[in-house]
């Protein structure tokens, strides 16, 4: 939100709070609607079903704390905002809170510690956790809908598409899944040779996924049946992010590929100074940082993967990044969370938590939420 509305929202939930005091009867009640509705285009993961980390919104010029809000534990989910509410799983519950001023709409306790990111469709939010299950819940106030059990623990954060569920286990025995988001039942699953925490990543004809088994899959998406599987010489951790019919994803190699989307032919590869998080496209441009002990961010060009500019950033690079038209904003294992200009990779702001940060800065109407290890999740923007 922009700074007027942010402080228009924050008056009235203000104005609100002192009616609620004179009267006993509303004295305890608490907030079921969000203070403005208008915040937030932000369903799922990266933004969108390509996991294209391309914002709709303007991001924050400044890093300032708007308000924090402690949960239950570390927060490694990164917040879907849809229709003025932030979602964000912290602990073993998944939170609903106001965006303008962080008061809690409702909450709900999982089966386990929820690391992946929620995605919000049609009313209803889907979320897995580590206790192996995947949740639909009302997102008006967190009624459960259904609910259905995995073959292992879910760290991959769900994609929607045309009314299907993709996700993914980190079982030994690894799965990927197409779930009805109407009710939960199997369109398909498919076996990988071990496990998956990579998010899917979903186009028209095929999801795509990194697996713990060193190889990128293309799996159709009508079919669940392997379209193409190309091998890597180590771990794919991260999450694939598509555009202009390539598949761009880091890898455990230390280096960040770009594959054709059709048949996982090879378009570029360039070395990284470290394991490569998630990439993040927008404007011909492929943003990623690198987990080595000094940190690095790296913009590339999406055609043949030329640089475009480098940046050391003073600690490992832990989140994919988000990018506005002018900016690009991740997080770091200091508990930072880092802003850059997205032409140059100057320095914008820096804001610290006070433990690492691996949930991927949300951008929603003018401002930043993020959560970190420390257990709060944070809106940070312009304040004055």
């Amino acid at each position: 939100m922009n700074r007027r509305r942010w402080l228009s929202g924050l008056a009235t939930g203000l104005s609100a709070a002192l009616a609620g005091c004179l009267g006993a009867d509303d004295r305890d009640e608490p907030r079921r609607e969000p203070l403005d509705p208008g915040i937030g285009n932000v369903p799922m993961f990266q933004y969108d079903r390509s996991n294209t980390g391309r914002a709709t919104a303007a991001g924050p010029r400044v890093g300032d704390e708007r308000w924090r809000f402690q949960t239950a534990g570390q927060v490694r989910s990164s917040p879907a905002v849809v229709d003025g509410v932030v979602y964000v799983g912290g602990g073993n519950r998944l939170y609903a809170l106001d965006a303008v001023d962080g008061e809690p709409l409702w909450s709900f306790e999982t089966d386990g510690d929820v690391y992946a990111s929620p995605a919000v469709a049609d009313g209803t939010v889907y979320i897995g956790t580590r206790g192996g299950r995947v949740y639909a819940l009302g997102a008006a106030d967190g009624t459960e809908r259904w609910s259905i059990e995995t073959n292992g623990a879910v760290d991959a954060s769900p994609s929607i598409a045309d009314g299907v569920v993709y996700v993914a286990s980190r079982a030994t025995d690894g799965r990927v899944y197409a779930l009805r988001a109407a009710d939960g039942s199997t369109r398909w699953e498919f076996r990988t040779e071990y496990r998956v925490v990579s998010s899917p990543a979903v186009t028209d004809r095929a999801v795509f996924v990194g697996g713990w088994d060193a190889a990128v899959y293309a799996i159709d998406v009508d079919e669940g049946t392997e379209r193409w599987r190309i091998e890597t010489k180590q771990p794919v951790l991260s999450s694939p992010a598509i555009a202009n019919e390539t598949v761009f994803v880091g890898g455990n190699d230390q280096r960040i590929a770009a594959l054709a989307t059709a048949d996982g032919a090879e378009r570029w590869r360039v070395e990284t100074n470290g394991t490569a998080a998630t990439p993040a496209v927008a404007d011909g441009t492929v943003y990623v940082g690198s987990d080595a002990n000094a940190g690095r961010c790296y913009a590339l060009d999406v055609t043949d993967g030329t640089e475009r500019w480098q940046v050391d950033v003073g600690a490992a690079v832990s989140t994919p990044a988000s990018i506005t038209a002018e900016t690009i904003y991740f997080g770091q294992t200091d508990g930072t969370v880092t802003a850059l200009r997205a032409s140059d990779g100057n320095e914008r702001w820096r804001f610290t938590t006070d433990d690492a940060v691996r949930s991927a800065p949300t951008v929603a109407d003018g401002a930043v939420y993020v959560g970190s290890d420390d257990g709060r999740l944070y809106a940070l923007g312009a304040t004055d």
